[in-house]
Order: structure tokens, then C-alpha cells, then sequence
């Protein structure tokens, strides 16, 4: 059995909790209900961009006067909707509200990926094509379990991380406002310090993630180069055991080098990205890839599918399919691109993240879109 059975100590004591009041406003102050995470509030540290926006959300909702109540959006919890003015955030919380017919409240969903009819048919395809391909057994790893329909089509407002690519996926399901979002990236401010000699660099990549390894693409990466000596991969993320068991004579090749998971604060993640000038990521579905987002605040230059939710062709280059032909076709391409354009390129993405993906820019945006949302109530 292992801990299992601490499972639901912890799950009590995390993602069953129900934090109230958690900015500790006036009894009288309107409330808002998050159903987001709660974790950030009981843990520290920083594995992921939504520890740090999830602190920006309540004080944005601070700023704007509102008490403001946390719940996990997993958390099955009654919960009596009556009292908010708000609903704000996605999950089974969120997704209860419209059950109860008490509740009187503005719903705001806040959708942190593709939609979910977009982000499941995607991966399950994908994985059924590295099956096939490699006489493997491999689940998804990302299929989202709840649908949620309601969240999409009665919410008031939805307010989708990601560009237009990734609010296209909700707006056939909707006719009410849907805004994009920009996500934030794990800002390391000595990254900006980085010297690269761009002849050696652009000969380096980084495919940076997490779980889901055939869903962000790292098999058609494997295999492009494993093809191609003359570059190298880098590979941080998660080692998912049958995926590497699949792709072993491919993670063989000396020029395919597995990191791990790798802090993006550490010595390690600096030594990395200041040998590379290009981050490759063709996943099938995405809200906005904050890795990518992170990678690009290092200077880094995309290569990447559309469905990362980043705008690519403006700061790097579009994988336009998901195979291996359009990564050889795109990087065909950024090798006829002289040094000198490349290192513009390398300057404009930790421009572009600094000033568009930074906590104070999610910060603005965010309290544009909620003072919007308020104000046409």
C-alpha cells in the first residue's frame, strides 16, 4: 500500500480545504467565490505560473473591494452560492453554480486551456498515432475528465488564457464575451544576463515541459534529431517510463541530451538556455505554454506549433503540422537566417515576455477585464 493511505490526510488538509475571507476584508465587503486553487495559499514555492497568479487574482479582487472565498476546483464541497456576488475561476465548484438556484451571482469562467473538445480529440490522436507507430501501449496523460459544458455556454463572461487561436476554441460554444488572457512566464532576472556566441547557440535547442510527453510533441522532436548530428536537443521535463522505454534508440543519441526536471532559478537551467538559442515545442493543445513563455523570457526563440496559444510567427517560427516533415521544413528555413537577425530575434522575445508576460502585466490586464465584467453588471 505505500503512504496511499495518506492520500486523504492531504487531500483534507490541501485541496479540501475551504478558505474564507483569505484577504480579510469587512463582513459587509461584496464576495467573490475562486474556484481555482487553493494551494498557494497553504504551500510555498514557485513550480508553476498559476501559484503566482492565483495571488494576483485575489488582490486584483482586493483592489476592486471584494471578499474574497477560495476553493480547489476539484473540491465537491455543498456550498451555498446565495451569498456571492461573483463566481469566478472553472471547475466543479464553478460548474455546481448553475445547479443551485439560489445563485444570483456574475459567473466568470477563467479557462486555462484549449477547450476541452479541442484538448482531448487532440492528444488521444496524437497518442494513438505514437501506438501505431512504435507498437507501444501509452495513455493520455492530459485528457481533461469533465466536460463543463455549462461553464462554457451560461458563464456571463469567460476570460481564456492564451491568443486568439485559443478563445477560437470556446467562442463556438458561447455568444457572450470571450477575452484573451496573456499568461505569465517564470521571470528569472539573470537570465537577462546571458551572453551566447550565436554561431555555436543556434545549432542548440530546448524542448521545455511537462507531463504529456507525446501530447507536447517530444516524440517528433526525438526523431527529427536523432536524424540531424549536427544539432543538439536538450530535453527538460518529466521521464515518463513507457514513453522512454518507446523512444530509447532515439534518447541513445549523443546528441539528444535528457536534463530532467530542471528549476528555472538554477545554475543548471542558466548553463542550458545560454547554450541554446531556439525553444521547440510542437504540442497539440494549449491554453498559452507558459515553458515556452519561460524559454522565451531567456531568450530563446520559438519554434512551435500553433496550438501552444503563443503567437509565434512574430517572435520565431511556425511548426505548421504536427510530423516531423514540418519540423525539417521550418528548421530548413531558420537556417538561412543570418546571425545578426537571429540575435534581433533572440533581444525581441525577452522584450516581448518582459513586457507582455510579466506578473504586472497580468496584473493590468487582469484588472481591466474584471472592472469590465463589474462595470457592465
Amino acid at each position: 500500500m505505500g503512504k496511499q493511505w495518506l492520500r486523504p490526510i492531504k487531500y483534507r488538509l490541501r485541496e479540501g480545504r475551504f478558505l474564507k475571507n483569505v484577504n480579510k476584508r469587512s463582513a459587509n465587503s461584496p464576495r467573490v467565490l475562486l474556484s481555482y486553487t487553493v494551494i498557494p495559499f497553504l504551500t510555498k514555492g514557485q513550480s508553476h505560473t498559476n501559484r503566482q497568479e492565483s495571488q494576483v487574482i485575489v488582490d486584483v479582487f482586493d483592489e476592486l473591494g471584494y471578499k474574497v472565498d477560495v476553493i480547489h476546483y476539484t473540491n465537491q464541497k455543498k456550498i451555498n452560492y446565495s451569498g456571492y456576488d461573483l463566481v469566478f475561476g472553472f471547475g466543479e465548484p464553478f460548474e455546481s453554480s448553475f445547479k443551485d438556484s439560489r445563485c444570483k451571482a456574475t459567473r466568470i469562467y477563467y479557462a486555462t486551456g484549449a477547450h476541452v473538445l479541442h484538448q482531448n480529440p487532440a492528444e488521444a490522436l496524437r497518442v494513438q498515432a505514437f501506438n501505431q507507430k512504435y507498437k507501444a501501449k501509452l495513455l493520455p496523460k492530459r485528457l481533461v475528465p469533465w466536460c463543463w459544458t455549462m461553464s462554457t455556454t451560461f458563464s456571463d463572461y469567460l476570460i481564456v488564457i492564451g491568443n486568439d487561436w485559443t478563445t477560437s476554441t470556446y467562442k463556438k460554444f458561447t455568444d457572450k464575451p470571450v477575452w484573451p488572457i496573456n499568461a505569465t512566464a517564470l521571470m528569472n532576472p539573470r537570465l537577462k544576463s546571458i551572453q551566447r556566441q550565436t554561431s555555436k547557440a543556434k545549432k542548440n535547442f530546448l524542448w521545455f515541459g511537462s507531463a504529456g510527453l507525446v501530447h507536447k510533441g517530444l516524440d517528433l522532436c526525438l526523431e527529427y534529431f536523432s536524424l540531424h548530428p549536427e544539432y543538439t536537443l536538450h530535453i527538460c521535463g518529466p521521464k515518463e517510463l513507457e514513453f522512454f522505454e518507446a523512444m530509447q534508440p532515439f534518447l541513445s543519441k549523443p546528441n539528444i541530451i535528457y536534463h530532467g526536471f530542471v528549476d528555472v532559478s538554477s545554475e543548471q537551467f542558466i548553463e542550458i538556455t545560454s547554450s541554446s538559442l531556439f525553444a521547440i515545442l510542437p504540442s497539440c493543445s494549449e491554453g498559452q505554454a507558459t515553458a515556452l513563455l519561460t524559454a522565451m523570457s531567456a531568450g530563446l526563440i520559438p519554434v512551435a506549433s500553433r496550438y501552444t496559444g503563443v503567437d509565434v510567427e512574430q517572435y520565431g517560427y511556425l511548426i505548421e503540422a504536427l510530423d516531423v516533415d514540418a519540423i525539417s521544413s521550418t528548421l530548413q528555413s531558420i537556417g538561412q537566417i543570418s546571425d545578426n537577425q537571429l540575435e534581433k530575434q533572440s533581444s525581441n522575445c525577452m522584450d516581448y515576455i518582459e513586457q507582455m508576460h510579466s506578473l504586472d502585466a497580468y496584473r493590468n490586464n487582469l484588472s481591466v477585464l474584471l472592472s469590465k465584467c463589474i462595470n457592465e453588471v
